[in-house]
C-alpha cells in the first residue's frame, strides 16, 4: 500500500517497515509527551542499544501480534508475542502480555521461555545464561513457586518452594556452594 503514498511524504518516512515503538534498556530522558501511561524506556526515535517492536497482525480476539528486536544487529529479542492492551504496544512491561513467550540474548541464544497471563507467569518455565546453560526452572501453580536453579557452568545451585503470593515466602529450599556442598547456614545461603 506505499504506493499510495505521496512521495513528498514517503521521505519522510525513516522506515517502512511495521515498526511501532522503540525502546531503551533503562529510563529515557526524551519527553515524548506521554504522560504517565507510557513505559520510562519509551522512545520517539530508534536508541542505539535499545530495541524496536514490530506489528505482525492483530488476532480475532482483539489483541495485538508484535515480536521485538536488538536496534543494533536487528536480531529478534523475542518470539512473536501477543499484547492485550494497546497501551501496550508502547510498553516494554510484561503486565500487557498473554501467551507463550521466548526472550534472546543478543547473540542468539535463548535467555527465557514461559508463558504469561497479564504479565505473571503460570506453568513451567526455564531461563538460560548467555553460553546457553540453564539457570533456573521454575513451575508457577495458584499456590506455589517452585524452582530449581544452577551455576552457570551447569552445577546445581539450589531448589526452592515459594507461596506464590506477594511475600513468596519460602517453605522449603536446598543450597550448595559452587563446590557442591550443601549449605546450612542462613547467611551464607542468602549471599549465594
Amino acid at each position: 500500500q506505499s504506493q499510495n503514498i505521496p512521495t513528498a511524504i514517503q521521505q519522510q518516512l525513516s522506515t517502512t517497515q511495521p515498526i511501532i515503538s522503540y525502546f531503551s534498556k533503562t529510563p529515557n530522558e526524551q519527553d515524548c509527551g506521554c504522560a504517565s501511561q507510557i513505559d520510562p524506556t519509551y522512545s520517539l526515535t530508534p536508541v542505539e542499544d535499545g530495541y524496536y517492536r514490530k506489528l505482525l497482525g492483530r488476532g480475532k480476539d482483539g489483541r495485538f501480534l508484535v515480536q521485538d528486536f536488538y536496534q543494533k544487529s536487528n536480531s529478534q529479542q523475542s518470539s512473536p508475542i501477543w499484547i492485550t492492551d494497546p497501551i501496550g504496544l508502547y510498553s516494554f512491561e510484561n503486565k500487557y502480555v498473554s501467551g507463550p513467550v521466548t526472550l534472546y540474548f543478543p547473540n542468539g541464544k535463548v535467555s527465557y521461555k514461559g508463558t504469561l497471563e497479564q504479565g505473571e507467569e503460570v506453568g513451567p518455565s526455564e531461563s538460560y545464561y548467555s553460553n546457553g546453560t540453564k539457570g533456573l526452572e521454575s513451575e508457577t501453580t495458584t499456590a506455589l513457586v517452585k524452582q530449581k536453579l544452577w551455576y552457570s557452568n551447569g552445577d546445581k545451585a539450589a531448589e526452592i518452594s515459594l507461596t506464590n503470593n506477594e511475600s513468596y515466602e519460602i517453605n522449603d529450599s536446598k543450597i550448595w556452594d559452587k563446590q557442591g556442598r550443601l549449605v546450612d547456614d542462613e547467611e551464607q545461603q542468602t549471599q549465594i
